[in-house]
């Protein structure tokens, strides 16, 4: 059964009478337990909905010829939990007194589907791998860290996580497609392993889409956890050597590089980001590979088809994290080519929040910023990345953004994570509309 949550006006679903509140019992005489069902069973043409609404079964018919979705949005209560306790675990190294939905550990299928969320598959019972091949879900996200069984054993802390290779056979002979990450620990899973397991994963191209290696995150808050130690520069460029090798190698063989570094090893290493054409398909963008390229490429096209303007006027404060900061100065630099009186003060936000390790936009703090643009001359207006901000336009700190512009009395905009976007509030931030 599903619980309706909304109703999209003009949708198929909201003509026919659904709403919010109904519970959906079964599509052409097929029971519906969650969300998957609800996808798999109303793709056709011609459906009989049954429903509970105030305590009484109803039916409805509908005929959707163009097959489009129906207009219908679930409360999604049955999130399946992460059953391991990996060593490098983000969320055992919050603090206490967070928003409680930032300790939620989810390991869900459904959610790696919709959200492209990463899942372990150790939680995952024979009947799970059989639905995701009844249902196709595909691609799917997969966090495998190693190939070794014993290792991704102890990384994970979950005996059934020695088990990786033979899912994975598993959902390839059955044409699943998948996107995999592997959160790479100094003196753990690199060197030798690392090149293990890129070896072994490639066997499963071309369902085997892509492969990440992003660095592990380390807080300060570590108290009581395994020992883990940063990348240094040096150990980022032997990172980046090492899965050279490889792109040159699976270029030659299948056409496609297969596995990229995160941007924060490049950053690390303080080597070129990669251009644009680099990064292919794209395929894990929110994992922090190829970001900056894209952000690039859409502030340069977006610039290029201006006119330069001497006569605009004003003082901006773009605030940025410590792993950005480079790439947006050099951004900010060309821009004021065409622009030389716009005046941009990029600001490198230290996460004093979470510990100088962590360097990325999307864990800035509310209160790292106030206390860091207090102390100093402010632009017209500030900028911030939205990508560090959540629907309710909160930090992690449970900070809002309006607080933000109390404490350091200037307007404060939220840009999102494209060029286009920025160069937007580079000239129109502040204005009335």
């Amino acid at each position: 059964m599903l619980k309706v949550s909304k109703v999209l006006e003009k949708g198929l679903a909201y003509k026919c009478g659904i709403k919010q509140g109904d519970i959906i019992l079964s599509i052409n005489g097929n029971e519906i337990y969650d969300i998957l069902d609800y996808m798999y069973y109303s793709k056709d043409e011609i459906l009989l909905i049954k429903y509970l609404r105030d305590g009484q079964i109803r039916n409805v018919g509908l005929i959707n010829r163009k097959l489009k979705p129906l207009g219908i949005e679930f409360e999604y209560e049955n999130v399946k939990r992460c059953t391991n306790k990996c060593i490098f675990c983000f969320i055992d190294q919050l603090p206490k007194g967070m928003r409680e939905t930032l300790y939620i550990k989810d390991d869900d299928t459904v959610l790696s589907v919709l959200s492209g969320n990463y899942i372990t598959l150790t939680n995952l019972t024979k009947k799970d791998f059989e639905r995701i091949v009844k249902f196709h879900l595909s691609p799917l996200k997969i966090s495998v860290h190693t190939t070794d069984p014993q290792l991704r054993k102890f990384i994970l802390k979950n005996p059934k996580a020695s088990l990786i290779l033979k899912q994975l056979e598993y959902l390839s002979s059955h044409n699943i497609e998948f996107d995999v990450q592997i959160v790479l620990m100094k003196n753990i899973n690199d060197k030798d392993n690392l090149d293990r397991t890129i070896s072994d994963l490639a066997n499963f191209y071309p369902n085997l889409r892509s492969i990440a290696v992003v660095p592990v995150g380390l807080t300060k808050y570590r108290e009581g956890l395994f020992e883990l130690e940063p990348f240094s520069k040096e150990d980022a460029r032997e990172v980046l050597l090492q899965i050279s090798k490889w792109q040159k190698e699976y270029e030659k063989r299948f056409g496609t590089k297969l596995v990229f570094a995160s941007d924060e090893f490049y950053v690390k290493a303080e080597e070129k980001i990669p251009d644009y054409w680099f990064y292919e398909e794209f395929r894990q963008i929110e994992n922090g590979v190829g970001l900056l390229a894209l952000f690039k490429k859409q502030f340069l096209y977006s610039l290029k088809k201006l006119k330069p303007n001497v006569k605009l006027k004003k003082r901006i404060t773009l605030v940025t994290s410590v792993a950005a900061y480079k790439f947006m100065k050099e951004l900010i630099e060309t821009f004021n080519q065409k622009y030389p009186n716009i005046k941009v003060d990029v600001v490198a936000i230290v996460n004093d929040f979470f510990g100088e390790n962590v360097t990325v936009a999307g864990l800035l703090t509310g209160q790292d910023i106030i206390s860091q643009l207090k102390c100093r001359e402010l632009g017209d207006y500030v900028l911030v990345p939205a990508c560090a901000l959540n629907h309710e336009n909160k930090f992690l700190d449970d900070v809002h953004i309006d607080d933000v512009t109390k404490e350091i009395k200037k307007p404060v905009y939220p840009v999102q994570n494209h060029g286009k976007k920025l160069l937007y509030y580079l000239l129109k931030g502040g204005e009335k509309n």
